[in-house]
């Protein structure tokens, strides 16, 4: 039975998470209601948005896509984060037809940010909203933390998702918004395993945060586009890949 349980972040979880839906959308905590130290974080990791590498695997002749991304191991039982060693990223080409099949590297997350007291609360939280049980059975976590930045012009959208709907082949992963500017579109679609979309969410607010079981649905974002007369639009958000550690690794 899933028990009652408060975060700092996005406040009483839902009792019946993952249970007929694999999508959970956590609407984040005001900025104004989370504590000190939390809230100067989050305006910390808002501001390391503006020293993200522009991902050189892109298929444009525009760059839309800035990123970083550095490997984490959580242990739920003792409480404690630890950074793992930089490798590159990988994803099946039957996963991601785009950019699959081979090792992306990328700038590791600046060391400031790897310390960052926001970024270790997004982590717990977002282990908390998984289901107990998994949690339970797997007393470490890998997490993949990946900043990234999509950048749209007039005339030059930028896409979260250019392989379309698609897996991650992960157990888990979350996106959560940090900031947007002049943003139009960057809506989440879901869909079930027949690519049927039954679900629209938006993240608008800074900590908005989905959480999904990936291998129970297909995801896609819609392209990021610039809104009203603005000269440029940038959308900021920090995903996990959460994946359980076999008893050796740990």
């Amino acid at each position: 039975m899933t028990s009652s349980i408060t975060t700092a972040l996005f406040g009483a979880l839902p009792l019946d998470r993952f249970d007929s839906d694999p999508v959970v959308l956590l609407p984040g905590t005001p900025v104004a209601e989370l504590s000190s130290d939390i809230a100067a974080g989050l305006r910390e990791m808002a501001d390391d948005f503006d020293d993200l590498v522009d991902d050189r695997w892109l298929k444009t002749e525009y760059v839309f896509r800035q990123r970083r991304f550095s490997l984490f191991s959580a242990d739920t039982v003792e409480r404690r984060v630890e950074q793992l060693e930089h490798r590159g990223f990988f994803q099946d080409s039957e996963l991601n037809p785009y950019a699959g099949g081979f090792e992306r590297k990328f700038e590791p997350l600046a060391d400031r940010t790897m310390r960052n007291p926001f970024l270790h609360q997004l982590i717990w939280d977002v282990l908390a909203v998984l289901p107990e049980e998994r949690v339970r059975a797997a007393r470490h976590w890998e997490i993949g933390v990946h900043l990234m930045r999509i950048v749209a012009l007039p005339g030059k959208p930028g896409y979260p998702a250019p392989e379309g709907m698609h897996h991650d082949g992960h157990a888990f992963t979350s996106i959560s918004l940090i900031n947007r500017a002049n943003v139009a579109g960057g809506r989440s679609h879901f869909a079930d395993l027949d690519g049927v979309v039954y679900r629209k969410i938006e993240l608008e607010a800074p900590v908005d945060t989905v959480v999904f079981e990936d291998p129970r649905c297909l995801h896609d974002v819609t392209p990021v586009t610039v809104a009203a007369d603005a000269p440029r639009a940038a959308r900021d958000v920090c995903g996990f890949s959460l994946n359980p550690l076999p008893s050796e690794a740990s």
